[in-house]
C-alpha cells in the first residue's frame, strides 16, 4: 500500500514574509510569533531552555494559548524544538491533548462560552478528532442549568475544567448550576444563591448520562463552612443570582478503582467517591480532613488531581493510594506567598496518613500561578508540569531535577526571581507532552517564488498535522500537464523550503517515513488529482 499522496500544483508568484514577528506593544503583541508563506497561522515562538541534555524521546507538546494577550487562541501541537506540527481551529480549547478512545489515540478539547476569573468556568462541548483530524464525536450535556447571568441558556453545559475518557469509552466531565440554598451558617441569607458543583459520566456514543453527582447533596460531609473562599469574596455575597457564591469550584474528576476522585479548589480538598457517589474520604490540604498530613503534604487551590491504587491486597483498609496534583497554593487569597509545584502524595487508607513523596519545583525560577495547571507523569518516569495562568511549561526528572523549561508567551517577572500571574495573562489551562501520529485528510499547502537572475525556483510546502513526511518530491515544468521531478527536499520543520530549477508550475508529493514495524505511518491511498492555483 502506498503512503499518502496529495499532489498540489501552483503557478509561480513572488512574495515575502517573515518567519518570526517580534513583540510590539503598540499592537498589543507582547510575545513574538511565527508566520509562514503557505498558511495563515500565527503560533507562538517557543523559548526552550534545556537545563541538562536535550530530550531524546519523540513526544510533542500539546497546549492551547488563550487569554486577552494571546496572538492566536487555538489548540497547538509543537515539537521540542519549537516547530509547529498542527495548528487547530482558532477557538478556545481547554484541556487539549491526546487520550485513548476505542483503543485509538484521539485529540480532545473543550470549547464554548467562557466566564473569566473570578467566576472561572464555562458552558460548552467536547470535541474528539481522530488521527486524520476528522471529528468523530461531539460530547454534549443538555439540561435546564442556571448561570450567574439571568436568562443565559446554552445548548450544552459541560464545564471547562475536565475531559477524561475512561477505559470503557465514557467521558467524565464537570458542570455547575446556580441555585438557592440556606447560607446562614456562613453569614449569608436563608435564601441565598450558590454555585453547585456537578460531575457527570456520559456515554460518548449517545450523550446519555450514566452517572451524576451534586455537591449540595453532601453538605453533611462537605458543609459551606469548609470553604476557604469566604462569602462576599470578590463581591460574590450570594445575595442574588448574579452574585452566586462559588464556595466549591470543582476543577477535576477522574476514576479511582470503581469510583471517582475529584478536586474542589476552594475546599482545598481531594474527594474519593464510591460508585454510587457517597463520600469515602476527604483529603483536605490544610487540616488534613480525614487524614493526618506529613511534612510537606499540605496543599491548597489545587488542580488536576489524579489517584492510583498503590497496592492490591485482600484487606481494603491496608491499601495505599498514590495521588498527584498541581498545587497552586497561590490563589488571590494567598497571593504570591507559596510557589506552585507538582506534588505526589502517598495515602495510607488504613492509618489515614498522607505523606509527601515528591515535590517538583524549579527553585531557581519559581512560578506563582494563581489558577489552572496540571501534572503529567511521563512514560520514562519524568514529570511534565503546566502552570496554567503563567505561560511556563516544565519537565522534571523522576527525582525532581529540572530538565527543560518552555515559555510560550510573556510572563510577569517576580522580584527575587521567577514569575507571578499577570492581570491579563496568556495561559494554557493544561499542557501535555505526548506522542502522536497525524495523517491529515487535507491537502498540503504550497507557495513558490522565482529567484531573480535565473537562479531557479524557491518552493515552500507545509502539511498541517502531518507527522510522517520524510521528504518532498518537487515536480515542475512550463505546463501543469508536463511536469518532471526537479528534486527531493528533506522535511525541515513545519514549512519546508527548497531551491529547485526554473519552472512555471510546481507540484509536491510527500515521501512518507516507514515506522519501526515496517508499515507506513499513514496508510491512506488517494488519487493523484492535480490542483492548479493561478498566481
Amino acid at each position: 500500500m502506498r503512503g499518502l499522496s496529495y499532489p498540489t500544483a501552483v503557478l509561480l508568484a513572488t512574495a515575502a514574509s517573515a518567519s518570526i514577528v517580534p513583540a510590539n506593544s503598540t499592537n498589543n503583541i507582547t510575545w513574538p510569533y511565527q508566520t509562514f508563506k503557505t498558511v495563515n497561522f500565527t503560533p507562538p515562538y517557543l523559548q526552550i531552555s534545556h537545563h541538562t541534555a536535550e530530550p531524546t524521546d519523540n513526544a510533542y507538546l500539546f497546549f492551547a494559548p488563550d487569554g486577552p494577550k494571546a496572538k492566536e487562541t487555538a489548540p497547538l501541537i509543537m515539537d521540542m524544538h519549537g516547530e509547529l506540527i498542527w495548528n487547530g481551529p482558532t477557538t478556545h480549547a481547554f484541556a487539549f491533548g491526546t487520550q485513548i478512545y476505542d483503543d485509538e489515540p484521539v485529540l480532545v478539547w473543550w470549547n464554548g462560552t467562557l466566564y473569566p476569573e473570578p467566576i472561572g468556568r464555562g458552558n460548552g462541548v467536547v470535541h474528539m478528532l481522530n488521527h486524520r483530524y476528522e471529528t468523530i464525536r461531539t460530547t454534549t450535556l443538555a439540561g435546564d442549568f442556571l448561570e450567574q447571568v439571568p436568562g443565559a441558556s446554552f445548548p450544552s453545559n459541560i464545564d471547562v475544567h475536565e475531559v477524561f475518557i475512561t477505559k470503557n469509552g465514557s467521558m467524565l466531565v464537570t458542570a455547575n448550576n446556580v441555585t438557592q440554598a440556606d447560607l446562614t451558617s456562613v453569614g449569608g441569607s436563608k435564601n441565598g444563591w450558590v454555585v453547585a458543583a456537578l460531575i457527570y459520566e456520559i456515554d460518548t456514543a449517545t450523550n446519555q448520562i450514566l452517572f451524576s453527582w451534586n455537591s449540595l447533596d453532601h453538605l453533611d460531609q462537605l458543609p459551606f463552612t469548609d470553604s476557604l473562599y469566604p462569602i462576599g469574596s470578590e463581591g460574590y455575597t450570594g445575595a442574588t443570582q448574579s452574585q452566586a457564591w462559588g464556595y466549591f469550584h470543582i476543577n477535576s474528576v477522574a476514576p479511582l478503582e470503581s469510583g471517582y476522585i475529584l478536586s474542589s479548589r476552594f475546599l482545598c480538598t481531594a474527594l474519593a467517591l464510591s460508585p454510587n457517589g457517597s463520600v469515602l474520604w476527604r483529603l483536605q490540604g490544610r487540616s488534613g480532613g480525614d487524614f493526618a498530613l506529613g511534612p510537606g503534604a499540605d496543599f491548597c487551590y489545587q488542580h488536576d488531581v489524579r489517584a492510583f491504587p498503590s497496592s492490591s491486597v485482600s484487606n481494603a483498609d491496608s491499601s495505599t493510594v498514590t495521588l498527584h496534583m498541581h498545587d497552586n497554593h497561590n490563589s488571590p487569597i494567598d497571593n504570591n506567598t507559596v510557589p506552585s509545584s507538582g506534588k505526589t502524595l502517598l495515602l495510607d487508607l488504613a492509618t489515614r496518613h498522607a505523606s509527601l513523596t515528591h515535590r517538583y519545583i524549579n527553585a531557581s525560577g519559581p512560578v506563582y500561578s494563581t489558577a489552572q495547571g496540571n501534572f503529567q507523569p511521563l512514560p520514562n518516569g519524568h514529570v511534565f508540569i503546566g502552570h496554567g495562568w503563567i505561560p511556563i511549561l516544565e519537565e522534571f526528572s523522576q527525582s525532581g531535577t529540572i530538565l527543560t523549561t518552555i515559555q510560550f508567551a510573556a510572563a510577569e517577572p517576580r522580584a527575587g526571581g521567577g514569575f507571578v500571574s499577570a492581570r491579563e495573562p496568556t495561559l494554557s489551562y493544561r499542557a501535555f507532552k505526548q506522542e502522536w501520529v497525524g495523517c491529515p485528510r487535507a491537502k498540503p499547502a504550497v507557495w513558490a517564488e522565482r529567484v531573480g537572475g535565473g537562479g531557479g525556483t524557491v518552493v515552500y510546502v507545509s502539511w498541517n498535522g502531518a507527522t510522517e513526511v520524510e521528504a518532498w518530491e518537487v515536480w515542475g515544468g512550463d505546463s501543469e500537464t508536463a511536469l518532471r521531478c526537479l528534486g527531493v527536499v528533506a522535511t525541515t520543520g513545519f514549512e519546508t523550503r527548497g531551491l529547485v530549477g526554473e519552472a512555471g508550475y510546481v507540484q509536491v508529493r510527500p515521501r512518507m517515513r516507514r515506522r519501526g514495524d515496517g508499515r507506513g505511518g499513514c496508510e491512506v491511498v488517494v488519487s493523484d488529482v492535480v490542483a492548479v492555483v493561478a498566481g
